[in-house]
């Protein structure tokens, strides 16, 4: 064996092992974190032999050289102790165990044969006899001690002819280490009473553990690279002494002997019940190690390091795990900290089932796939749900509005009413016909054109607003509808977020002129492209209906049939806008899941709305009455003047966070093309301006578990809380 890879290998174990294997011979890959600095392994880094790769375990799959001539692996990797696994269980879990088993899975594929794997005896937790050994029943009783159980299971599981896993269920460690831990039972009382006088004992004192010293867990870790494999393959092994067991009543009496001034202040409650002892025979028997350090030496040197000064600053978070991960946890990861989470959550990801699945294949094997007998059945379904009299499925929302103008004959000097805050197709399809888009300011508790300033941009042009309903909410339609009898003008609604939504009992589909469906892939439901426009007007919709399809009087299902002459005739220079079968297919079975999505939408917009309601940095958009939200966005109004951090620099650092985030929308105004086309100032919009340097948009959408919920609150939160003035 040449090469050992030792995770954690700057740590309070893996410092102590990385220069014992050096010393010995070994080659060494030392792979961490770093999260308590270099300086534990600063006199190895010129040493021939040892190299170190900086990394986080849990993306083993950026470090493609890690197991490159390694012939051993000692995973010492991970958040040690109970209260630091405590601070973020989730976190513990992809740490400790499926990145443990992720890294074993690994080693067993590049054939590395040897596989340590550092354990506990936490995973005894409350000893179910009155000494344990390693057929003992295990009780965790912590979420660290579970991670370490699980992750054992599964890589003991994989043990065969060309993979050699072992597992150490480490006993309490104490002892001096370059990586210094004063969160150690026997290091924290040797601690308190050199420099307080003082030592705590919770609980009574009554608590059995058993206790090893870091040099002999070192020991014993190399002994085992050099036993046959075949010895040690899918084994537990206790890693102590027998006799080494001790209640911490008498451990802090052995203390109190060395530091004969120390006050012993017993505590009766403790929330800490673990109590074990534990047998440690096996490994002496068996592989025939046994430590050589005692207690009462440990004890000795930890006192003489710290009255030497060799130790100084001991409240220096670097010596306790639970501090310096509240650091790692508490900053955000843009400055160094930890993310909330491993993996990253995309803003939106459509909720596609077997079921739309199989009506795919179904379209497939069909032999039809263009428009034709799945697209007029969506259609009728359609009608059935929005409660109109015509629904045109097409490719896509933008090609909805371009249709309605044109049905509308909108042209060259016409002007139409929009909001500026919305994607730029709602104005590019005005700027298509030849009209002028009309931008009126937004209301800014809604984020949905403002109806009061309509009326003052009303010409003798004008012949249609477009109403915008922003995130899903609905905007005022009767006053729009108002407006609209008082000028003789068009309606043509742009609900692509508004699928699902009503106004005052009404769906949305069912209220104007025209209105304007989107289906892209994150909205409520999708086909993954298309669109719709409803409408009652019959004349408009057959005019839509050959306009979609090149102006041309059929469309292909009807000029295919068996019962068709086949004879079509160009009626309008049309457009290649018809939605196809292949679509469709996803349709038929999203649509009658639409309500159960907005549901669930609903219910994750609760949570967003709990947690955020009492933070003064961030608004929340308000909820107009009389109307059914369709929850396609979940947007907040950052209050920059009480943070130290733009819009940008916020979803920037969400991003590194591991959350997905938007802005919807950089108002229109501001964008090059309308602010060159029609000499448009920054300030010509103002609450626009104002709200659009502001807004952020959160996941928000069915297939979220709780954990992304949890997270995606958390990750806001302590960006908050690490930005604000």
């Amino acid at each position: 064996m040449k090469k050992v890879l030792v995770t954690g290998g700057a740590g309070y174990v893996g410092s102590i092992l990385c220069k014992e294997l050096l010393d010995k011979g070994y080659g060494v890959r030392c792979f961490d974190r770093l999260y308590f600095g270099r300086l534990p392994i600063q006199g190895l880094m010129k040493r021939r032999g040892f190299e170190l790769v900086k990394g986080n375990i849990v993306d083993l799959d950026k470090y493609p050289d890690l197991f490159s001539k390694i012939d051993a692996v000692v995973h010492l990797a991970g958040l040690a102790n109970d209260p630091t696994a405590e601070l973020d269980p989730q976190l513990t879990y992809k740490v400790n165990f499926e990145a443990s088993v992720s890294l074993a899975r690994l080693a067993k594929v590049m054939k590395i044969k040897r596989f340590i794997f550092a354990s506990s005896c936490s995973v005894y937790g409350k000893g179910l006899t009155d000494i344990v050994n390693e057929k003992s029943p295990i009780n965790p009783v912590s979420v660290y001690a579970e991670s370490k159980a699980a992750a054992e299971k599964e890589i003991l599981a994989m043990a065969g002819v060309d993979f050699h896993p072992v597992s150490f269920r480490q006993a309490t460690l104490y002892g001096f280490s370059p990586r210094m831990r004063f969160d150690l039972a026997i290091n924290l009382m040797v601690l308190h009473a050199v420099k307080k006088g003082k030592v705590f004992i919770w609980g009574g004192g009554d608590q059995w553990r058993p206790f090893l010293h870091v040099e002999d867990a070192v020991s014993a870790i190399i002994h085992s690279l050099r036993v046959p494999s075949g010895k040690i393959s899918g084994k537990i092994y206790n890693l102590g002494s027998t006799k080494d067991n001790f209640k911490i009543i008498e451990l802090a009496g052995i203390v109190k002997k060395n530091v004969p001034e120390t006050i012993l202040d017993i505590i009766p409650d403790n929330p800490d019940k673990r109590s074990y002892q534990v047998n440690c025979d096996k490994i002496e028997r068996e592989l025939g190690w046994r430590p050589r350090q005692h207690i009462r030496d440990g004890i000795e040197e930890l006192i003489a390091a710290l009255r030497s000064g060799k130790i100084r600053d001991t409240d220096d978070p670097v010596f306790y795990n639970i501090r310096t991960m509240q650091d790692f946890i508490q900053n955000p990861a843009v400055t160094g900290g930890d993310p909330v989470r491993m993996d990253f959550l995309n803003f939106s990801l459509p909720t596609i089932a077997k079921e739309e699945e199989d009506e795919v294949i179904d379209t497939l094997r069909s032999g039809w796939l263009t428009t034709g007998p799945k697209t007029h059945r969506l259609q009728e379904m359609f009608q059935d749900y929005l409660s109109c009299k015509h629904a045109i499925c097409v490719s896509s929302c933008t090609a909805a509005l371009h249709l309605s103008l044109v049905a509308l004959d909108i042209k060259r000097g016409d002007e139409v009413i929009t909001s500026p805050v919305t994607w730029p197709s709602t104005a590019n399809v005005i700027i298509h016909t030849g009209a002028r888009p009309v931008f009126v300011d937004i209301d800014s508790d809604t984020l949905n054109i403002d109806h009061h300033k309509i009326e003052e941009k009303i010409t003798k042009r004008t012949k249609a607003i477009i109403p915008v309903h922003m995130a899903g909410q609905p905007c005022r339609m009767d006053k729009i509808s108002q407006l609209a009898k008082k000028y003789r003008l068009h309606v043509i609604e742009d609900a692509a977020h508004a699928i699902g939504a009503e106004y005052k009992g009404r769906k949305i589909g069912s209220l104007s002129d025209f209105t304007c469906f989107s289906f892209y892939p994150i909205k409520n439901m999708t086909t993954a492209e298309g669109g719709l426009v409803a409408l009652d007007n019959s004349e408009w919709a057959e005019k839509i209906r050959i306009l979609s399809l090149h102006g041309v009087s059929s469309d292909a299902w009807k000029r295919y049939r068996s019962d068709s002459k086949g004879v079509h005739e160009v009626i309008y220079p049309g457009f290649k806008y018809n939605m196809t079968d292949l679509q469709a297919s996803l349709g038929l079975h999203q649509l009658p899941k639409l309500d159960r999505f907005i549901s669930q939408r609903k219910n994750i917009v609760m949570q967003y709305d709990r947690a955020f309601r009492s933070m003064e940095e961030i608004r929340t958009v308000d909820n107009i009455s009389g109307i059914r939200h369709a929850w396609h966005l979940y947007i907040i109004k950052l209050q920059l003047e009480r943070l130290r951090i733009t819009r940008d620099e916020f979803i920037y650092a969400l991003k590194q966070e591991k959350i997905g985030a938007g802005v919807h929308f950089r108002s229109l105004h501001m964008q090059p093309y309308y602010k060159k086309t029609f000499r448009y100032s920054p300030g010509r919009f103002p609450v626009a301006k104002h709200v659009c340097e502001r807004i952020v948009s959160l996941p928000l959408y069915p297939s979220m578990s709780q954990y992304d919920v949890n997270t995606v609150i958390k990750a806001v939160k302590k960006l908050i809380q690490y930005y604000k003035r």
